[in-house]
């Protein structure tokens, strides 16, 4: 027995769920690639303070400059987080459409496309 389709995203027309989609990608552009763009700058500040004040070769310098070489791999990851976008509108499901529902869950998700569609 099939089970029904209660995913409110696949319901609505194609314009609509167009629409969702860019204001989702929107909002991770936002979210993922200007703090993406912060935690590599802090990261270069680290690394850069840390060349200045290396003295030796097991000094309090070098760790800074290894923490800054790790902010920055951080920093990138959420930059390439924040570029990648869904292709479809069907990739928007959320977690619970693979699991079980109960009536919580589908009103969280309603919730979720009617703030998307707000906007």
């Amino acid at each position: 027995m099939e089970e029904p389709n209660i995913d409110p995203v696949l319901d609505m027309d194609p314009a609509t769920q167009v629409e969702i989609l860019d204001r989702a990608v929107s909002r991770k552009w936002n979210k993922y690639t200007w703090s993406g763009l912060i935690v590599v700058g802090v990261g270069c500040l680290c690394i850069v303070v840390g060349l200045l004040v290396r003295t030796g070769d097991y000094s309090a310098g070098i760790l800074l400059i290894g923490f800054g070489a790790i902010i920055v791999l951080v920093g990138l990851i959420r930059i390439a987080i924040g570029l990648i976008n869904p292709l479809l509108p069907s990739d928007l499901r959320t977690r619970y459409s693979y699991r079980g529902h109960h009536h919580d869950e589908l009103h969280d998700q309603e919730v979720i496309i009617n703030t998307l569609r707000d906007e």
